[in-house]
């Protein structure tokens, strides 16, 4: 017997409006949550039109709203190729999108996940990423549950001393990260007092990752394999992974496909490009989804001829490994010339006295655009350093006319820089 129904996760920490978008844009009828949160969701349902049920998992409690129906159907029928579950992607409380990713999307990105790294019922997964995030989703949490693996989930913030300790007593093998993790691994020093051999692999993705401190972390911790992986939410998220064999030989690459995914390079004319030639990245395979939910024409444009078109310029080198330069809607045009902000990003990022960086582009009465760069500082440093900088490592039409310090650079749910308009005004200034 199957439940015929499917999930629609909410962040814990979303909030009213929120929550009350999600419920009607999802249809949702069924909410399971504790009772810590009973109070924020009783005030969320007064305003809620329609009926909905909660079940709250510590106190086994079913408790029905106005004239909540029942969310249980017993169902005999096939369901692989119905949807499992939405995922939220880009969009707002005004505009969402949830990715319908089917049963037989999920399993097959779980099987070529498992297969890329070799994974077994004896490996144990450490979960910090939330669990409602696409890339803990699949690759973590539901590929051990396949196998039949260890799955141990870690609340609050990511602290090495707790990590080793836990990797040490539960021997570990296998931990998921985004790259602010791994840098703050790189600053600590004191995981020589922990035994960690256990710990097979720690792959990471979703954000950038300055390739001197990967190769930092790399030299310093020459036991662990650190995998670098490239996905999407619409393709249940993994797409490809540099193997740690490979790791230096090919640094700053985001590897190859993983088993039953193809990838392809292509131009603005759709037309297939090789030689290392930058391009769209788009994907084809079983995991691909099946769609946006209640976005016909939002579907149509990412999905084409069976690809989905992820929005995302990369290429591919003569050994085959992708590389990622950058969104195309982040594309910076000056003077006829593209302006990937990413890769200026990277640079900068690379110099000690910078935490963060978005870099932009502005209205230019002579160029159309020239690019800006919003930094956070460890310290004050004249604009002049951080311009000869730049100018030993970028071409100069690349270089960012000016630097504004920041207090704070806005970020989305798992990390990824808010661009917002050209101007991003968001960006509040010291």
């Amino acid at each position: 017997m199957r439940l015929q129904c499917l999930l629609s996760p909410i962040g814990t920490q979303s909030k009213k409006p929120e929550i009350i978008s999600t419920l009607s844009y999802c249809e949702i009828d069924m909410i399971i949550t504790d009772s810590s949160y009973l109070c924020l969701l009783d005030s969320v349902l007064d305003e809620y039109e329609y009926g909905v049920n909660m079940i709250l998992m510590d106190t086994q409690e079913i408790i029905r709203n106005k004239s909540g129906k029942s969310y249980i159907e017993k169902c005999n029928c096939d369901t692989t190729n119905d949807v499992a579950i939405m995922l939220h992607t880009s969009g707002t409380t005004s505009n969402p999108k949830r990715v319908m990713l089917t049963h037989s999307n999920l399993i097959n990105n779980i099987e070529s996940n498992i297969h890329s790294l070799a994974l077994t019922s004896n490996d144990k997964a450490c979960i910090t990423l939330p669990i409602y995030f696409g890339y803990c989703n699949t690759a973590q949490f539901l590929t051990h549950l396949y196998l039949g693996g260890v799955i141990i989930m870690v609340n609050g913030i990511f602290i090495p001393r707790q990590f080793f300790k836990l990797v040490e007593e539960e021997k570990i093998t296998n931990y998921t990260c985004v790259p602010s993790t791994l840098l703050t691994l790189l600053k600590y020093n004191y995981m020589d007092n922990y035994d960690y051999n256990s710990l097979r692999y720690i792959c990471f993705g979703g954000g950038r990752m300055p390739t001197d401190k990967l190769a930092q972390l790399i030299e310093k911790f020459p036991s662990i394999g650190f995998v670098q992986t490239y996905g999407q939410t619409e393709c249940s998220p993994r797409i490809t992974a540099l193997m740690p064999e490979y790791s230096l030989e090919k640094i700053g690459s985001v590897g190859k496909a993983i088993p039953n995914v193809e990838i392809k390079i292509v131009n603005n004319m759709g037309i297939e490009v090789h030689d290392s030639q930058v391009g769209e990245i788009i994907v084809r395979g079983k995991s691909t989804m099946l769609g946006y939910y209640k976005q016909p024409e939002e579907t149509s444009q990412v999905i084409r001829n069976g690809w989905v078109h992820t929005g995302d310029l990369g290429y591919v080198d003569n050994d085959g490994f992708l590389f990622l330069i950058g969104r195309i809607k982040n594309i910076i045009i000056s003077g006829g010339i593209n302006i990937y902000p990413e890769e200026v990003e990277l640079v900068i990022l690379q110099h000690e006295c910078i935490i963060d960086v978005c870099v932009i582009g502005v209205d230019d009465m002579l160029l159309g655009e020239v690019p800006i760069a919003k930094v956070i500082l460890k310290y004050e440093i004249p604009e002049s350093e951080l311009m000869r900088y730049c100018s030993e490592r970028l071409s100069k039409y690349k270089i960012p006319v000016r630097f504004e310090a920041v207090k704070a650079i806005p970020k989305t749910y798992n990390g990824k820089i808010k661009r917002g308009t050209k101007n991003n005004r968001s960006l509040e200034r010291h």
